[in-house]
């Protein structure tokens, strides 16, 4: 059958190193190719043939083939917006902390700014030890 989809699973890209744009763009060109042969489909079952003896189950086929197009466009939308909600969370956690690092620097040098100066070392072990101390030498 002309126009199968089985030329675009040969032509198809590596989905590593796209950027989001280019998936975008990449899915949208696969919809359109798949509207199109759906609709040419649809246009040759339509069309009265000079051929009596086209089989039934081509059309129930060609149903069967659209189901499963169609559960396989959900689940690929459904995976997307769980990997949107997966960002989002992602997102919303990084912001969180950062806001908490920052109020924790304005936190301690505000500390440090009431007390005078105050030297900071840090030593790296096993544990990350951070040792604050007044400034005696200045």
């Amino acid at each position: 059958m002309p126009g199968a989809p089985e030329p675009m699973v040969q032509q198809q890209q590596p989905a590593a190193g796209l950027t989001l744009p280019q998936v975008i763009a990449l899915v949208d060109k696969r919809l359109v190719n798949l509207e199109t042969f759906m609709k040419e489909t649809k246009a040759q079952a339509t069309k009265p043939s000079v051929q009596s003896s086209v089989p039934q189950p081509s059309v129930e086929m060609d149903d069967a083939l659209v189901e499963e197009i169609n559960t396989k466009f959900e689940l690929l939308a459904t995976e997307v917006a769980e990997l949107k909600d997966m960002i989002v969370k992602l997102q919303s956690f990084t912001m969180e902390v950062n806001k908490k690092m920052f109020e924790e620097r304005i936190q301690l040098l505000s500390d440090v700014g009431d007390n005078g100066p105050m030297k900071f070392d840090m030593k790296r072990g096993d544990n990350l030890v951070l040792e604050l101390s007044e400034d005696d030498d200045a």
